[in-house]
């Protein structure tokens, strides 16, 4: 239902900034093609302020959002309003330049450099373009693939500067320069800074004065994941549900950058813990972090939890990395008497982290093992033989994946395929 109202408020939003447009630059259309083209770069000018503010209240990272989204489906949104973003912003000076170059007869170049030198606000919001759309096309699939975690993270802030540069330029535009619109816009485009500002900045460092986190130890788990327990003042006022994660920044030089990990135990109001594997260079250096290391912290976030579930059976795969969440989420329902299945693929037995836990935690779990023939686990991959084996009454559990992404969709098409209704099918891609 919460997710009604969000879709509700953007459509309103939207429609009510096309009206804006409209009153302001409906009157061209009586004037020839030239006018329309300039109707039309307004409204994408608009259009791409609208999509901005969106894109900022989708990474503010307000709770109730990210609680009704999920990780992944976040990412999927910022993406396409991303796409939508480049795409406008893009239009919005063409149509203006090729509009009121036809209108005085003049050539699109020398329209172009009188229109960029006629105000600084207008310089400025074209220095804006440019870094949007360099971020635009570094965030391309084939582009981002190669960039490290960090590099992307680093690139990715340099979208406040752009709307930094772009909100003189908007203000001064024919349609909100005065009026309702005027005082509409302001009030949306301040709002939404407030809201990032409150939430993305300082919430993190309020949370950090009342808890004071840090790293209390750092435990090998196998050749090449670590966990990180980190502890604090008054830790059982933070509270979380099992599967959630967090974004966390190590104040250690060269680990101030925030990363996404997954909480990997449940609640017990003395410690959290995340147990990351090292694939990248910061997830590398997590063993030199020194006991006492200062941690902020963002969350809890994430719905890849029990409160997702209708059912009471379980059904557990996880492939890898992708284990933390779903160790976290065993003990619970473990403790609860609730009947569950853990199906566990891994390279070879070095690479199943956390096992002395899991065979503390006990229950039905199967290792499945795709380099490293062992006598008391499977061979393979996780597939449709083992799971309709393993688990044959699948289709009245609640599924829970999380593991690689090749992995995770191989799973995820395998249960569809099967019969598994979505409902009954929960998971987050932790990717970027």
């Amino acid at each position: 239902m919460k997710r009604f109202y969000i879709y509700a408020i953007f459509s309103v939003n939207l429609i009510i900034t096309v009206v804006i447009w409209w009153l302001g630059s409906g009157s061209l259309f009586s004037f020839g093609a030239p006018s329309i083209l300039i109707a039309f770069g307004r409204l994408f000018g608009l259009l791409a302020m609208f999509f901005i503010l969106t894109q900022l209240i989708l990474i503010s990272r307000v709770p109730f959002i990210e609680k009704e989204f999920g990780f992944d489906r976040l990412i999927v949104l910022h993406r396409r309003i991303g796409y939508s973003i480049v795409s406008t912003i893009i239009f919005h000076p063409i149509f203006l330049v090729i509009g009121y170059a036809m209108s005085i007869h003049t050539s699109l170049w020398g329209m172009f450099l009188a229109m960029i030198n006629a105000s600084d606000d207008i310089f400025k919001a074209f220095i804006g373009l440019l870094i949007l759309i360099s971020v635009g096309i570094i965030s391309m699939p084939l582009i981002r693939k190669k960039l490290r975690y960090e590099s992307w993270h680093l690139i990715h802030l340099l979208m406040y500067v752009a709307i930094f540069l772009f909100v003189g330029h908007q203000i001064q535009g024919a349609d909100i320069s005065a009026g309702f619109a005027l005082y509409y816009w302001l009030l949306i485009t301040y709002g939404v800074f407030g809201i990032v500002l409150i939430w993305r900045f300082l919430k993190p460092f309020w949370v950090y004065k009342k808890h004071r986190f840090y790293v209390e130890r750092v435990v090998p788990e196998t050749y090449d994941v670590n966990s990180v327990y980190i502890t604090g003042r008054r830790m059982d006022e933070w509270k979380y549900d099992p599967g959630q994660y967090m974004h966390v920044v190590f104040w250690q030089k060269g680990m101030r950058e925030p990363h996404p990990f997954t909480i990997s135990v449940p609640y017990n109001g003395k410690y959290i813990r995340v147990t990351p594997k090292a694939v990248g260079d910061f997830t590398s250096k997590i063993p030199t972090l020194k006991p006492g290391t200062r941690v902020l912290i963002e969350g809890p976030l994430g719905r890849f939890t029990e409160r997702a579930a209708k059912g009471d059976k379980y059904l557990f795969i996880a492939g890898g990395i992708g284990i933390t969440p779903i160790r976290s989420l065993i003990e619970s329902v473990a403790k609860k008497g609730k009947d569950y299945i853990l199906i566990y693929g891994n390279k070879s037995v070095n690479d199943i982290a956390l096992k002395s836990e899991l065979d503390r935690i006990g229950g039905k779990q199967y290792h499945v093992l795709s380099n490293d023939p062992h006598p008391e686990f499977e061979k393979g991959y996780v597939d449709e033989e083992k799971i309709k084996r393993l688990a044959p009454d699948f289709l009245e559990r609640e599924i829970y994946i999380c593991g690689p992404l090749l992995m995770l969709n191989s799973v995820k098409s395998t249960f569809e395929k099967l019969g598994v209704p979505k409902s009954q099918i929960h998971y987050e891609r932790f990717a970027y």
